[in-house]
């Protein structure tokens, strides 16, 4: 990890307040000086369990597309690029329509259907994507675009199947952390935090891997064996991302293309860059969702969008020379 220590002062106290305002902000304000019984119950049983969600789910989304971005070198890349969600949505569905779970199907088990989805779809996508030998980063790019327009459609069919459990999947589909518990928070304890390590340790091989593969096979780097390492990477951070809590787009490509325009594009900064400041965006927008019309609640992919887009144009305008790797 490549970076000065004031960029490291500016990560530790982005986060450092972004957690102090979801841990306090919301329908009841908590002071961490005068704590009742029931405030502490509130901060310990639910908002410090959905903080950590909220700050490893979107790490690990804008972490994954900021590796999508490179290892396609495409600025429109991003985690759902595979079709990993589309994956997850089919699953999640299927769990609430077919009645393999619940009629009002618990977090725990649209998450486990979501999961298993997600690795099918990226099970299905790299038997397509192989090619002569090895894989082909153009083969599994159509074959993730193909896999995700054919799965969509399967969970249009379900969505039209469903009834009473229409309002449940359309609430999944847009992302939220409301059911989260510290159950579904070790899932991205337990996983996130090693993907970034691997993430950030094979970055050097990243950059020379964007000079062109000839230039990177000459440096004595196996080019396949890192474009595979870090597409599976990438799917899998997705996957465990939507598996905790549903689908929040924007965040894997909002996020490492700004911090791609400011700090450049050197992998060794990026990574963790992208991953502490998608987790701080993140909690800030779940805040945002809990409080702009309490006690009622918008979906996080809501505000994601609302927040996010405007921040990206202004900083597209703010770049003359235009998008470079």
């Amino acid at each position: 990890m490549s970076l000065k220590k004031p960029s490291w002062l500016l990560i530790g106290i982005a986060t450092f307040l972004s957690f102090v305002l979801g841990l306090s902000v919301g329908p009841v304000p908590i002071s961490f000086f005068e704590m009742s019984q029931t405030d502490r119950l509130i901060l310990f049983n639910l908002r410090l369990p959905r903080s950590l969600s909220a700050f490893f789910v979107g790490g690990g989304l804008a972490l994954a597309g900021a590796i999508f971005q490179g290892l396609f070198r495409n600025p429109l890349a991003d985690s759902y690029l595979l079709g990993v969600s589309s994956g997850a949505s089919l699953g999640a569905a299927a769990a609430v329509v077919l009645g393999l779970a619940s009629p009002l199907a618990s977090f725990a088990a649209i998450s486990f259907f979501a999961f298993l989805g997600s690795l099918m779809a990226l099970a299905v996508v790299f038997y397509l994507g192989r090619g002569n030998g090895g894989f082909s980063i153009f083969r599994l790019l159509l074959s993730g675009l193909g896999v995700g327009l054919f799965l969509s459609s399967l969970v249009a069919i379900l969505m039209l199947m469903a009834g009473e459990e229409l309002k449940s999947l359309i609430f999944f589909f847009l992302g939220g952390f409301a059911s989260s518990s510290w159950d579904t928070t070790w899932v991205s304890l337990g996983f996130v935090p090693l993907a970034v390590i691997i993430a950030c340790y094979f970055a050097p091989e990243l950059n020379v891997l964007l000079l062109g593969e000839e230039t990177a096979s000459s440096s004595g780097i196996h080019t396949r064996r890192i474009q595979l390492l870090y597409a599976i990477l990438a799917a899998l951070l997705t996957s465990i991302s939507v598996s905790v809590a549903g689908l929040i787009g924007f965040v894997g490509l909002i996020v490492p293309h700004m911090i791609r325009l400011i700090f450049g594009a050197d992998h060794r900064t990026l990574f963790p860059l992208t991953f502490f400041s998608g987790g701080v965006f993140l909690v800030l927008c779940d805040t945002a969702a809990r409080t702009m019309i309490a006690p009622a609640e918008l979906p996080v992919g809501i505000v994601t969008s609302l927040v996010g887009v405007p921040i990206f144009l202004y900083l597209i305008g703010k770049e003359p020379a235009g998008y470079t790797f």
